[in-house]
């Protein structure tokens, strides 16, 4: 349980760093300003344009739904990046099994978490086409939560349990981070 904790802290620093790392840049006039992660949490602003009045509630939950594809997607990737670097240089033999059953929980549970993520904050602003409404949707996911439900799910599956070593692992992410 404690390589796992400290596996999970380990990743959590990953997915923090990439979140920071984000290409999203929201400036103070748009809806939603504070749509930007932190050291703590992922946040990721959506959009979607309604052509008009009638449009309006569906780009709303457009702009949601585009948000939480986008989270889990950065989320995601962060976890294959450190696990494939790490599967790469440590783990011999069953590296693509580990590999591959790391990846299929985290996905799985990402996706369970993202999927009932309510948006956090909803805006809307005059498009550049006459009629035509901008909304905005931020979601936002805790990093800790996401890894202790990983851990959990890592914690249940004995042979990945006894395949992971820490310190490896670590220096892997050490070098992973080097990179951003």
């Amino acid at each position: 349980m404690k390589k796992i904790s400290l596996f999970l802290g380990a990743a959590l620093l990953t997915l923090v760093m990439a979140s920071c790392g984000s290409e999203k840049s929201v400036t103070s006039n748009l809806p939603c300003p504070d749509c930007q992660a932190t050291t703590e949490v992922f946040k990721y602003l959506g959009q979607h344009v309604a052509t008009g009045d009638r449009q309006i509630q569906q780009a709303r939950s457009m702009a949601a739904n585009t948000a939480r594809k986008e989270l889990a997607a950065m989320i995601e990737a962060t976890i294959k990046r450190v696990v494939d670097d790490y599967t790469s240089e440590y783990i011999d033999g069953e590296n693509s099994e580990f590999k591959q059953r790391v990846q299929d929980i985290s996905r799985t549970v990402i996706q369970q978490k993202v999927n009932g993520t309510p948006p956090t904050c909803e805006g809307t602003m005059p498009g550049s086409t006459p009629g035509n409404t901008i909304c905005f949707a931020c979601v936002e996911l805790t990093g800790k939560s996401v890894l202790d439900d990983i851990a959990s799910k890592i914690n249940d599956d004995e042979k990945l349990r006894t395949d992971f070593e820490y310190e490896k692992f670590k220096k892997v992410l050490e070098d992973e981070m080097s990179k951003l």
